[in-house]
């Protein structure tokens, strides 16, 4: 059995600790995200792109921020300077929605046992750009590899969390987003300092 470097009490109560330290900046950001991806909602195609590129935005800010390196709200736009990086990412959503949606039809655990391996991907692209599409795909795979059942319920808890966020008048998303993507790049850091 895997020894986990972690638990679900460390990883949620650093993003807690990171949306309070960073309070201002979360909750600009969540509100500057929803405007954005709210503007184009009825938009199928452009909806997609906005919300693929406030999902690479995230994610990497959300590196800088779990490693407490210096960033700025011009972080939120310099990785999508990268045309290998939001090609790539979009090109593995593609891939990863593809193989989660046809997973869920034909027996669903397939599409769930996809959906928990690759929940990284994005953490991946963003610091190995230069790689190609299979060695990403092995990449996330491997940072994965022996910790199904940690990160299933993981995901569970935090879908659950932020489901009470939207009970909570919906204002409570404001603090269980940035707690729960706090957490999943917390959770990316130490996958991949102990990967096999």
């Amino acid at each position: 059995m895997t020894k986990h470097h972690f638990s679900f009490q460390e990883v949620f109560t650093f993003g807690w600790a990171k949306t309070k330290q960073h309070a201002w900046f979360t909750a600009l950001t969540f509100i500057i995200a929803t405007i954005l991806i709210s503007s184009v909602k009825f938009v199928p195609l452009f909806d997609a792109i906005v919300s693929l590129m406030v999902g690479i935005s995230i994610a990497s800010i959300s590196l800088l921020i779990v490693r407490d390196q210096s960033f700025t709200f011009a972080d939120l736009v310099n990785p999508l300077l990268s045309y290998k990086r939001v090609l790539k990412t979009l090109a593995l959503t593609a891939i990863y929605g593809l193989a989660v949606v046809i997973g869920t039809i034909l027996f669903i655990i397939p599409g769930i046992y996809i959906a928990v391996r690759f929940k990284f991907f994005p953490y991946v692209v963003i610091e190995n750009e230069n790689a190609s599409l299979k060695d990403l795909i092995k990449m996330t795979y491997k940072l994965s590899a022996g910790h199904f059942w940690i990160l299933f319920f993981f995901l569970i808890l935090a879908t659950i969390l932020n489901i009470l966020g939207g009970l909570a008048f919906v204002i409570g998303l404001v603090v269980t987003v940035p707690v729960t993507v706090f957490a999943s790049a917390y959770m990316y850091i130490k996958l991949k300092e102990h990967a096999i």
